[in-house]
């Protein structure tokens, strides 16, 4: 290389060194008290005022001396010195009573000492106020146990270890080598001392014990209930709260976390401070049964429709309690609240006939801990529907004055007992319900005779109720005789809309038609205001001799009247 270049390389690297030396950010640091240390982004520099010296930028400075509060500061440092930083630490605590025993440190002497945690909040001082108990006392007095030690500097382990420290006991320990050696020096007994007290060449530093508590309350409690946990810690830095999944970072003075597991958890509570570690747990107790209960009420109801008219139908209430679940459907209602009743009006599913029922209602109550309950409840319905309940109708000319109990043949009983059956029903939840029974006659035969033929007749339909179970002061009859006759139009319009016209009905005249419908008897049940319907049965077995406009013999009449089932005292059978 020629000496032209050389001397260029050689005033580049000057003007690099110099432009590297330029960009040194110096901070001068003041502290009080004295013997305070100080640290720079986390690493211990050294004790008393200094001057930092690192690179621009933004950085964190931190002074702490036991027995003080701490000062941390985020600073941003140019190239070159910087305006001097003042610290002035503040007391904090009181005095230390407590058991305790000593830590004697020989090695370099501005190091930093941390006691049973890293980072500086850890920090009880520096080696050269640890390192000598002849003449001057410099004393780390610390609370019996085994504590972590840590002698560091500019960013350096120099030695990291446990020290089992008993009652009246020191520990000196060379550093770096960590060579121990124990002394009884006294009784170790507790004493009021306090935390930091210095002289011209002496210290006594003492470490107050770390102590904490953990309580949940309440300790049992039932899913998605809250507990809360009741934390206490005195003299700790740093706390955690752990559980079966997570860590939760907590104030290290006393405080309070609401908690809602799922399941039953166990809560440990840790914290630390210079002077050691204290471990609490709390266990909560979930209970994730669940309870319900399920009713109707009442369990069974009555239902009665005749036609199109519902004469009874019962409500009943479906209701329900629950306890410790947050998710509750009724079905077929869905969801509902925890606690309700819900009004049922059951309609049966039958279309005719008598009713014997039974509606399902199915409750099911969980909770996210885990727990189910299920129950069911039923509602039994009864009663009946009849689509139809015909008047009655009589033959032509009975009964009779020598036979007043021959007339009401089998197809008529049969109408008369459904009557027998639904009347009752309808009676049991109305109390003054009563049935008329109305009797008429075909025009034939002269006004008197027929009111007298209509008295017969309401007569013998009155009997049969009554011996199928219906009271007789229930019953009031009313005989019309002709009076109150259909005419020709109102005929008509019946067999038009008669759904019991059987095919061959046409082989009835008009005329025969006309005075069937005159030949009956009405029922009327009240106050429902509920009247039989005046179709004629044309598909009865018996129809041809009701329809019959002649009178017919007595023979044929009382066959056609003991082929009926046989009325009873108690009821329709």
């Amino acid at each position: 290389m020629s000496h032209k270049r050389l001397m260029i390389l050689f005033a580049l690297i000057a003007v690099l060194g110099v432009a590297a030396f330029g960009q040194e950010a110096k901070l001068p640091v003041k502290v009080s008290p004295h013997q305070a240390y100080v640290f720079l982004d986390g690493n211990a520099i050294g004790d008393g005022n200094v001057t930092l010296k690192t690179t621009p930028g933004e950085h964190t400075i931190a002074v702490y001396n036991y027995g003080f509060t701490g000062e941390v500061r985020k600073v941003t440092l140019q190239a070159g010195k910087n305006e001097a930083l003042t610290f002035s630490l503040q007391p904090a605590g009181g005095n230390v009573s407590s058991s305790y025993g000593f830590i004697q440190i020989e090695g370099p002497s501005r190091a930093a000492v941390l006691l049973n945690g890293t980072t500086p909040d850890y920090l009880v001082g520096h080696v050269d106020e640890f390192n000598n108990h002849i003449g001057w006392s410099q004393q780390l007095i610390v609370p019996p146990g085994t504590h972590q030690l840590l002698v560091t500097r500019q960013g350096s382990t120099i030695w990291s270890g446990p020290i089992q420290v008993g009652a009246g006991e020191r520990v000196i320990i060379k550093v770096p080598s960590g060579d121990m050696r124990k002394q009884a020096v006294d009784s170790g007994k507790g004493s009021d001392r306090p935390r930091f007290n210095v002289g011209t060449a002496s210290a006594a530093i003492s470490i107050a014990p770390v102590s904490g508590s953990l309580a949940a309350k309440p300790g049992n409690i039932d899913c998605n209930q809250t507990s809360q946990l009741m934390h206490q810690s005195v003299d700790t830095l740093h706390s955690t709260m752990k559980d079966d999944s997570a860590t939760k970072p907590l104030p290290a003075v006393n405080g309070e976390v609401a908690v809602s597991p799922r399941k039953t958890t166990t809560y440990t509570y840790e914290a630390s401070g210079p002077g050691g570690f204290v471990k609490e747990e709390a266990t909560v107790n979930v209970n994730p049964v669940v309870q319900s209960s399920l009713e109707t009420s009442p369990a069974e109801v009555h239902y009665l429709r005749i036609g199109n008219k519902v004469l009874t139908q019962e409500p009943s209430d479906l209701k329900w309690t629950t306890n410790n679940a947050d998710s509750i459907t009724v079905e077929p209602a869905g969801k509902v609240a925890g606690t309700g009743t819900q009004k049922l009006v059951p309609e049966p599913k039958a279309v005719s006939g008598p009713i014997s029922e039974t509606q399902s209602y199915t409750l099911t109550a969980t909770n996210v801990c885990g727990g189910s309950d299920t129950k069911t409840a039923q509602l039994q319905i009864k009663g009946m529907i009849e689509p139809y309940i015909l008047s009655v109708f009589f033959p032509t000319g009975y009964p009779d004055r020598r036979h007043t109990d021959t007339g009401l043949v089998a197809s008529q009983q049969q109408q008369l007992m459904k009557m027998a059956k639904a009347f009752p029903l309808y009676a049991e939840h109305t109390p003054d319900a009563k049935i008329v029974v109305r009797g008429h006659a075909d025009p034939r035969g002269g006004e008197k005779y027929n009111m007298k033929l209509s008295e017969r007749r309401v007569a013998i339909v009155k009997a049969f109720l009554v011996k199928n179970g219906i009271p007789e002061d229930k019953i009031t009859i009313d005989a019309v005789g002709e009076s109150q006759g259909l005419d020709k139009a109102a005929v008509a319009q019946l067999e038009a809309e008669n759904p019991f016209k059987a095919e061959d009905a046409k082989k009835h005249s008009a005329r025969a038609t006309r005075l069937v419908y005159n030949r009956r008897i009405d029922i009327e049940v009240q106050p429902a205001d509920l009247a039989t319907t005046r179709f004629f049965p044309h598909n009865a077995n018996d129809a041809d001799l009701l329809i019959q406009a002649s009178w017919p013999g007595l023979k044929k009449v009382i066959a056609a009247q003991e082929t009926a089932p046989v009325a009873t005292e108690t009821g329709a059978q």
